[in-house]
């Protein structure tokens, strides 16, 4: 009976997506008619099906179907989700101040946010929370374990922690107190005159966030700017525009929207805190998208910024909040698109079904005065655009960076450490010993050998370390198969390779490998002894001297700092041939 059911809710959403959608070789119907069509439809499921269907799944294929046809970013809310998108926006909320995570489906403890009951408690980096009130968190999701421990304001609730080199669980009882989450986590100097700020999201704080640094890196000194946008997924578009305020000319455009019921520009309302005598460089990648494109986009427009990295997401499109009833649930609905200041979009086609089709039903426009054949010019590919400095740019989606860094390939040995948090496993292990034997722990620290030897001992130990093969050895494996194979399809039953040569042959690239991998550990020698104490830093002393340590390693960062710090390399690469006549004055949409 559940498949048929199960079937019933497939077809749904089927049906669904086709009444929203409209035969592809008919007209659509009357938006009115159709969805009475769906409401008999249900209501006949409903009164005369086999079996007894739950309404709630009825409707949710039926949403999942017009979804479907919509966008990525279109989507109903569940009350719990809707709290969850506005604590993320309002940046606050009643909590014990931990970021954890599931490690070897174990509730862990990742780090304590400075200035919170946790950190103050003396919560640790690695610590595992077995129990959160008494009850057991063996099997409890990431979601359920941070709704128990998030609450109103001034309530308890007690964490029974299991720590490396303690035998019993230690019970910690934490008030909770209003935690907020900072949307510049770290800020500093990366030479003597060059600042940087980390952007990490764009929620009700972040402009007064960016002010202080500001004036945080003007008392250090700053002379020049490199604003960090990587991996930021954006947030309120408020924030976007405050935030690109501070850097811009008052009356400058930053972003307008375009829809079937919106279409609004943004000009900035007064001269930047950041005067343009402060060269600029902003960092994005495939991780910076929505208000962190807006930013971008519009200084790299306006000729006020070096874009440095990968090119962005691609994120560029409206969501408005819908609330559906007083049970909490909402619609989250896509109803513009986001454009720059002189006519790109930053949506990708593959972000939005609709992709650019508003754009492209813009008719061209003959500029006043210009002859024919000067405008067939400009706007013979309407995926060409011009800076303020008349620098060409070109659409389809994302903020592509002046400046194209191409990121080293990590060491396969290297990127298994990764993936498999073993630098975290290992400094919450060797932690106690480096308390007891009175380390002291700063960004000068250096890693000794010795400590590099018990790291690379204590990967090897590690069962499912050592069971993660190359793609290498992977190939082996498959190549010993289609052997196996083949002297089986000859008459050959054998389960192994039965050519003595081939096996030792076999053997021989297997034992090569291996010892490739072993070899790999040292080959990258420094490169494991950074991992070392990026995560010893991080745990022993805080997450602001870990991140200014691991900038130094970060190569688009290098980059930035090398454009800035070359007067002449600068200018000669954010310099144009000269106001292009449709730089000179951003395009106007035209009403319909």
């Amino acid at each position: 009976m559940m498949n048929l059911r199960n079937s019933l809710v497939v077809a749904l959403s089927a049906a669904s997506l086709t009444l929203a959608a409209g035969d592809s070789k008919t007209p659509p119907g009357d938006f009115y008619d159709e969805v009475s069509r769906l409401n008999k439809v249900l209501s006949e499921v409903n009164r005369k099906y086999v079996e007894d269907v739950n309404p709630t799944e009825l409707t949710d294929a039926a949403l999942n179907g017009i979804r479907d046809i919509l966008d990525p970013h279109t989507t109903v809310f569940t009350p719990k989700d809707y709290e969850g998108l506005k604590v993320s926006m309002e940046g606050k909320f009643g909590g014990v101040g931990i970021t954890i995570s599931l490690r070897d489906n174990v509730l862990t403890v990742i780090s304590p946010l400075s200035g919170t009951p946790a950190f103050r408690l003396g919560i640790r980096a690695g610590d595992r929370i077995r129990k959160i009130d008494g009850k057991d968190t063996k099997g409890l999701s990431l979601d359920d374990a941070v709704s128990k421990l998030r609450g109103k304001i001034g309530t308890d609730v007690t964490v029974s922690i299991q720590r490396e080199g303690v035998p019993d669980l230690m019970d910690f009882t934490i008030t909770r107190a209003e935690i907020v989450v900072h949307a510049v986590p770290y800020y500093g100097m990366v030479t003597k005159d060059i600042g940087y700020i980390k952007l990490a999201t764009f929620s009700d704080k972040t402009t007064s966030d960016v002010e202080n640094a500001i004036r945080g890196l003007k008392k250090q000194g700053m002379k020049k700017l490199i604003l960090d946008v990587r991996y930021n997924p954006g947030g309120l578009l408020n924030q976007a525009i405050e935030i690109s305020e501070l850097f811009l000319k008052q009356g400058n455009v930053i972003v307008s929207t375009l829809g079937r019921t919106q279409r609004t520009e943004s000009r900035a309302r007064r001269d930047g805190m950041i005067g343009p005598e402060v060269p600029m460089a902003v960092l994005v990648n495939q991780g910076s998208a929505s208000a962190a494109e807006i930013v971008s986009g519009a200084l790299q427009d306006w000729d006020r910024a070096l874009v440095v990295g990968k090119t962005s997401f691609g994120k560029g499109s409206v969501q408005t909040i819908f609330p559906l009833d007083n049970q909490g649930n909402a619609l989250k609905l896509t109803t513009a698109f986001y454009y720059l200041p002189f006519g790109r979009c930053i949506n990708k086609p593959e972000n939005g079904i609709k992709g650019l089709k508003l754009q492209e039903e813009e008719p061209a426009e003959e500029e006043e005065g210009a002859s024919a054949d000067s405008v067939k010019k400009d706007t013979v590919s309407r995926d060409t655009f011009y800076t303020n400095n008349g620098r060409m740019m070109f659409g389809g989606g994302g903020i592509k960076p002046d400046v194209d860094v191409e990121l080293s390939p990590m060491p396969w040995v290297v990127q298994v450490q990764e993936r498999m948090a073993m630098y975290f496993k290992f400094a919450v292990k060797v932690r106690p010993m480096l308390d007891k034997a009175g380390v002291k722990m700063d960004a000068n620290w250096v890693v000794p050998d010795s400590l590099y030897t018990q790291f690379k001992e204590f990967c090897m130990k590690d069962t499912n370390f050592v069971k993660v093969k190359s793609n290498a050895l992977v190939g082996v494996d498959q190549l010993e198969k289609s052997i196996v194979a083949e002297q089986n399809y000859m008459g050959d039953s054998s389960k192994t390779v039965t050519d003595t040569t081939l096996s030792k042959r076999l053997t021989e690239m297997r034992k090569a490998l291996e010892n490739k991998r072993d070899a790999q550990f040292d080959e990258n020698k420094d490169y494991i002894k950074d991992g070392i104490k990026r995560e010893l830093l991080t745990a022993m002393v805080g997450d602001s001297v870990s991140t200014a340590f691991s900038l130094k390693r970060d190569e688009q960062l290098k980059e930035a700092i090398k454009y800035l710090s070359n007067d002449a390399l600068f200018k000669k690469t954010i310099s144009g041939p000269g106001k292009h006549p449709l730089a000179a004055k951003p395009k106007q949409k035209k009403k319909k």
